[in-house]
């Protein structure tokens, strides 16, 4: 009832500006039926505040040049909807539609469709090219008048066509009838809007996440969840055809790493992974930093930005903000950084960065035993405890000093996860708890090993590091003074993998544990001559 005599008003407003802009025009209106209404809310899945065509209108004049006149005045009258104008008399379709088809904002608020076309243009789309033709060579014109001879008219076949469609379209016409599947011609992509309009074109499956993305990623950063066709639904919703969505947004927002798993375009999944590594190097910036601050007061000294801004160089460090995350990841000694500071700095109130030994709680622990020519590791045997030692003697002959212990080719190093296997005849192996040699073993006997490093009597240990750099003189060098700097100790260097732009080599290094290896590796990798480093164990 609010809306009742709607179409009369807005018939009689069009007709009143066109006149007064001195154009002729015809103006049909119509108001889209309920049944109709709900079929499209259904079939596309949208409320009934975002049917743009509920009210629409045909405005048929005398010439091409009226029709874009007509539109002149109407944009100037009321407001046009943003990216609802077509032009397809410049550009017809291929059944040779022409119309100019825009949707304003009419009296009452209401979005109003309008189809703006010649009387020609109107006769093809209503009957069809071959009707036209008929028309144009008077055989329409039978339906009016009797036949040459006196005859009753003849009726057009294709008006009786018509009227046939009508009825089976339940007063609709073929091009509402179309609208509702033509979307689905595309079985590969889903065509989205904007709230505004905008089309966004998607793959199939594609949800709310991957159309933020698609927007803008400043967007995608930021959302926070989806209202699609007016409706709050999950970010895991996949989109469909025809759908509007709405992207809520929160300047507090960070992405989580786990969209990337429901995301489905690469755009999407890569600015995920760039704002979760992002998001990660700030908190551990902070960190950093109030680290360094800390461990400056304690030496005696102010912390400032600049002050280290200076130091970059000695650092190897391409910024401040980067010297704060590798700190606050453990990557960088604190030590090292106020050295390159302040190079005569007191550091004995500032901790070091070598973890504590765990001689002592090994020691405690039941079960473990040393064999005396191996200082750093300690073995206990599967089951073994304090009664069971006193029940039974140790199958190995460890406690008279003869078992070999090596360690299998791509070493381990204190802080590693590791296990110790016993083969007859061989003596004890130990592997990193991720080689993939363990496989081999599967049925040999397996101990629990556990590092037992004494501080009085450090020892470096095995490792393998696989390094892809420029193949360009000084390469080498420059890797191999970043490790000598470092305490490291070059066993062997091999070539791999030689090409003319690049190279990779394998080196085998001693460290004293992880902590000193992933120092390496990362001073490593800050080389600009370098692509990757990484630890391998074959």
């Amino acid at each position: 009832a609010r809306n009742q005599g709607l179409v009369g008003e807005i018939s009689a407003a069009l007709k009143a500006r066109l006149a007064g802009a001195g154009l002729e025009a015809e103006v049909y209106g119509r108001e889209k039926k309920p049944f109709s209404i709900w079929r499209k809310m259904e079939n596309r899945g949208i409320s009934l505040e975002q049917l743009s065509d509920i009210y629409g209108f045909r405005v048929v004049v005398g010439s091409v040049d009226a029709c874009y006149r007509a539109l002149g005045v109407i944009h100037s009258a009321w407001r046009a909807v943003p990216d609802r104008f077509k032009d397809y008399i410049s550009t017809p379709k291929q059944n040779n539609y022409q119309s100019i088809h825009t949707t304003i904002v009419g009296p009452r608020h209401q979005r109003v469709e309008l189809q703006i076309r010649t009387a020609d243009m109107h006769h093809v789309a209503e009957y069809g090219v071959a009707a036209h033709a008929l028309y144009k060579d008077g055989i329409a014109g039978a339906e009016h008048g009797a036949g040459a001879n006196g005859s009753q008219p003849r009726e057009n076949p294709y008006m009786w066509l018509r009227r046939l469609v009508d009825t089976l379209l339940e007063g609709d016409n073929p091009e509402e009838f179309l609208e509702h599947t033509k979307l689905e011609l595309f079985q590969d992509q889903v065509f989205c809007f904007t709230p505004k309009g905008r089309l966004i074109a998607l793959p199939r499956g594609a949800t709310p996440i991957d159309f933020a993305y698609a927007v803008h990623t400043d967007i995608g950063n930021a959302c926070t969840g989806a209202v699609i066709n007016g409706r709050h639904l999950p970010l895991t919703t996949q989109l469909r055809n025809g759908d509007e969505v709405e992207v809520l947004v929160s300047k507090a927002q960070t992405p989580p790493a786990a969209w990337e798993k429901i995301a489905i375009t690469g755009k999407a999944k890569s600015a995920i992974r760039r704002a979760a590594r992002d998001a990660l190097r700030r908190q551990y910036s902070e960190l950093g930093r109030q680290l360094l601050i800390a461990a400056f007061q304690r030496a005696g000294f102010d912390y400032a930005d600049d002050k280290l801004k200076k130091a970059l160089m000695r650092l190897s460090q391409k910024s401040v903000e980067e010297v704060h995350a590798t700190v606050g990841r453990g990557e960088l000694p604190i030590a090292d950084v106020i050295r390159a500071v302040v190079p005569d700095a007191d550091l004995s109130n500032v901790p070091a960065p070598r973890k504590r030994s765990r001689r002592e709680r090994g020691q405690s622990e039941e079960g473990w035993f040393n064999v005396s020519k191996v200082f750093n590791l300690k073995f206990r045997w599967p089951g073994s405890s304090a009664e069971a030692r006193q029940a039974q003697v140790l199958p190995i002959r460890g406690l008279r000093n003869d078992v070999p212990v090596k360690f299998e080719e791509g070493g381990a190093v204190p802080g590693d996860r590791i296990v110790g296997v016993l083969s007859e005849g061989e003596g004890i192996r130990i592997f990193q708890i991720h080689s993939p040699k363990l496989k081999e073993y599967e049925n040999e006997r397996w101990i629990d090993v556990t590092w037992d490093v004494d501080p009085e009597r450090p020892e470096r240990f095995p490792a393998k590091i696989l390094v892809t750099a420029l193949n360009e003189p000084g390469t080498l060098a420059q890797i191999a003074q970043v490790i000598g700097e470092a305490g490291g100790n070059i066993d062997n260097v091999r070539m791999v993998r030689r090409a003319k732009d690049f190279t990779e080599m394998l080196i085998e290094v001693e460290v004293w544990d992880l902590d000193h290896l992933t120092h390496i590796m990362n001073g490593v990798k800050a080389r600009l001559v370098v692509s990757s480093v990484e630890r391998v164990f074959n």
